[in-house]
């Protein structure tokens, strides 16, 4: 099956699944929990139980749109297939995130903070794999000042920006498995690091490459 349907598919199964187990959830839904694994946020059951498909539904569509109002717009066709696999990552985490919430109101035995913390993990993993594929654009990617003033600034702070994005993600996914009082700590400050060792790279990349231009 081609990557490109695999979003669209998932997305009809959030929706399917959210109709299906409406007339069982509570009046409350659960939509957040805190550092301590405890809910702190909540939704009624109308409209939170439709949240997350709409939201994988609106970013489906946003994506359709994007290429069209970027300058860069014909960069988008030479990642045309990593934009299906990433979006396809990304509603397959709503999809995780939308059973571990209502999965928890419906009285699952779920760990749900540690599902999502987890899925969040494995995101960046599947994330970081396919950045360095990413072309320039004004939309994807690690986008700072550094990066979309040059290609080669770009490709660079991609390529090492990927690999940041992995080992921050498998952190996190593994912090997944720690006490609670521990997880999201260890996991924030993974995700947090490679952020912003990806942006601070991109800065001495382009410092790198104006010294280059100008000796």
């Amino acid at each position: 099956m081609k990557s490109r349907w695999l979003a669209p598919l998932v997305v009809a199964a959030m929706w399917a699944f959210a109709l299906a187990t409406y007339p069982r959830l509570p009046d409350v839904v659960p939509t957040h929990w805190n550092l301590r694994g405890e809910v702190d946020g909540t939704m009624p059951r109308w409209p939170g139980a439709f949240v997350l498909p709409l939201t994988a539904t609106v970013m489906l569509l946003l994506f359709r749109v994007l290429p069209y109002i970027d300058p860069r717009r014909r960069n988008w066709e030479k990642f045309r297939d990593e934009l299906h696999i990433v979006v396809s990552l990304l509603t397959l985490f709503f999809a995780l995130v939308e059973g571990a919430s209502l999965g928890a109101a419906l009285g699952w035995p779920v760990n749900a903070s540690a599902v999502i913390l987890g899925g969040i993990g494995l995101l960046f993993v599947g994330i970081g794999n396919y950045l360095p594929r990413i072309h320039s654009n004004w939309w994807m990617g690690i986008r700072t000042p550094w990066t979309l003033s040059s290609d080669r600034v770009w490709r660079d702070t991609h390529r090492v920006g990927g690999r940041a994005f992995v080992a921050g993600g498998l952190l996190c996914a593994a912090a997944a498995l720690l006490p609670e009082a521990m997880r999201s700590w260890v996991a924030v400050s993974a995700l947090g690091a490679a952020a912003l060792f990806s942006a601070a790279y991109s800065y001495f990349a382009w410092r790198r490459e104006s010294r280059e231009r100008e000796a």
